[in-house]
């Protein structure tokens, strides 16, 4: 009866001349059910299915506990936090290597990283002011990053992948740690040696394992070989001393120079006080505010005098914030331009030079036994 009104009021309103209304489709609650199902199954094919498979791929068991217990100052949190070193070492490879480097270099950062980590524990040299064993400042220990942060560093998924890698790579190294003399070694390592690494002696204390070698496999590191300049009175205030009166004396006539530090002087209106200015026509020479004076072997800086002190290639580079200790440097009016192989101290293993040996077919053992001269690679726990 319902359908035959409602048809009935439908032809009336066509009849007269108004407009016919089709009624939609009535949903009641087990329609809206429906509908919901429907939606979710749909939510779930499009997101949920490929997470489960993302997560099945990439999943990696937690790690076997090692026995060791490692206190970590965490500096974002500003205070300590204990983890065993199995899971600890997850956090160093993720910061110190590109997740996306070959499996073999891995495997040999993460063998790296538990030595130094056990050289540290049985050294007893906590953090200063703390009683944390190691910290997450690279630059008193190794650096370290939570999970939290790498999801946040590299996204859902490429988190998932990159983790597995880098978890893949502790897992299959467990325990295994390099010694010599039956005890964990200082195992150095930097990003990039310029293409021969640096002995201890050189930049750290002799140690007979940390010895100079050919890394031949680095070219393609974008540290290999980079530039950078300084202004005269930025490296004055980074070296913590004073323009030479002669060098202020030059740098306040820079209007008179032309193109590439070139004197534009005419003879007898040089500089006074005894400074001696070149002719007109020849390039000023500043040199003798800014010379390397000596060399390693290696070809990395020993000593250099600038503006009026000696300083060690080591303090120069830490101090004026260069890659390596390994570079030259041009002084002209402007500063000091300088041209530096590497980055890093240099010592030990190149992180570049794993990956160009793992990329051209060496083991992760083999890549250790390079840059640690008669060590042992021993099952530690």
């Amino acid at each position: 009866m319902g359908n035959a009104v409602r048809e009935g009021r439908t032809a009336n309103a066509a009849e007269n001349g108004g407009v016919a209304m089709v009624p939609g489709p009535q949903w009641g609650s087990g329609g809206l059910a429906r509908l919901i199902l429907y939606l979710t199954a749909f939510v779930f094919l499009l997101v949920g299915i490929p997470a489960l498979i993302v997560l099945g791929k990439w999943w990696v068991p937690p790690s076997e506990p090692s026995g060791f217990t490692v206190g970590l100052l965490r500096e974002d949190l500003g205070r300590v936090v204990e983890m065993d070193l199995e899971d600890y070492l997850v956090g160093v490879v993720a910061a110190e290597m590109p997740a996306d480097f070959h499996l073999e270099a891995l495997k040999a950062q993460a063998v790296a990283a538990r030595t130094y980590a056990l050289y540290r524990l049985e050294q007893a040299k906590g953090v200063p002011g703390s009683d944390a064993h190691l910290s997450t400042d690279f630059r008193i220990g190794q650096a370290w990053i939570s999970p939290e942060a790498q999801r946040e560093r590299w996204g859902w998924y490429r988190y998932f992948q990159k983790r597995w890698r880098i978890s893949a790579s502790v897992r299959a190294t467990r325990g295994e740690v390099l010694t010599y003399q039956g005890r964990p070694i200082f195992a150095a390592y930097h990003s990039t040696s310029g293409g021969y690494t640096q002995p201890a002696a050189d930049y750290f204390n002799p140690v007979p394992y940390l010895v100079g070698v050919p890394s031949p496999w680095e070219e393609a590191s974008p540290y290999y070989v980079t530039t950078q300049r300084l202004a005269w009175d930025e490296i004055a205030a980074r070296l913590e001393t004073e323009l030479p009166e002669e060098l202020r004396h030059i740098l306040r006539e820079t209007p008179f120079l032309g193109p590439d530090g070139m004197s534009v002087y005419e003879p007898g209106s040089g500089l006074q006080d005894g400074v001696h200015l070149e002719k007109a026509g020849e390039p000023l020479d500043l040199s003798s505010f800014f010379r390397i004076t000596e060399h390693y072997p290696t070809g990395r800086v020993k000593t250099v005098d600038a503006l009026g002190r000696t300083f060690t290639g080591r303090q120069i580079r830490e101090k004026l914030g260069l890659r390596s200790n390994w570079f030259t440097a041009e002084a002209d009016p402007g500063g000091v331009g300088f041209t530096v192989r590497g980055y890093g101290h240099g010592v030990g293993m190149s992180q570049y030079g794993a990956q160009g040996m793992a990329a051209a077919g060496y083991s992760y053992r083999e890549i250790l036994a390079h840059y640690y001269s008669g060590v042992e690679l021993e099952d530690w726990y």
